[in-house]
């Protein structure tokens, strides 16, 4: 199951390239509060982020083009690969590595999307 909301799937074809894709993280509005996907009072100061296909490969460097954080969202930029040899189309998934802080306390949390599909549809 996808951490993020909505239902929709990347696509990514044959020529493209650089295509730019945001993914927010919330923060709760309380601190007890259980409606964001960071704690109220931190922020999202890093990204770590991975594409695995569907047979485990991990295939980052060929698909994220580039990446950046700012106010809590992730702006990816992904590519359809253009490596010669084996090219895997089909399901994919993203993982990101989260580093979050509220300045005193600093900790890793994975969150993952399971919706990126390569292809020439």
């Amino acid at each position: 199951m996808s951490d993020f909301e909505g239902s929709k799937s990347i696509i990514l074809q044959p020529g493209d390239a650089a295509i730019p894709y945001t993914f927010e993280w919330t923060v709760c509005s309380a601190s007890t509060g259980n409606d964001g996907g960071i704690p109220y009072g931190h922020s999202l100061s890093s990204v770590v982020s991975s594409v695995h296909h569907e047979d485990g490969t991990v295939l980052s460097t060929a698909i994220i083009s580039a990446s950046s954080v700012t106010n809590n969202v992730l702006t990816i930029w992904l590519s359809y690969p253009t490596c010669t040899g084996t090219i895997f189309t089909g399901r994919h998934h993203m993982e990101f590595l989260a580093t979050i802080s509220d300045g005193s306390t600093t900790y890793v949390k994975e969150y993952d999307f399971n919706r990126l599909i390569l292809g020439d549809l």
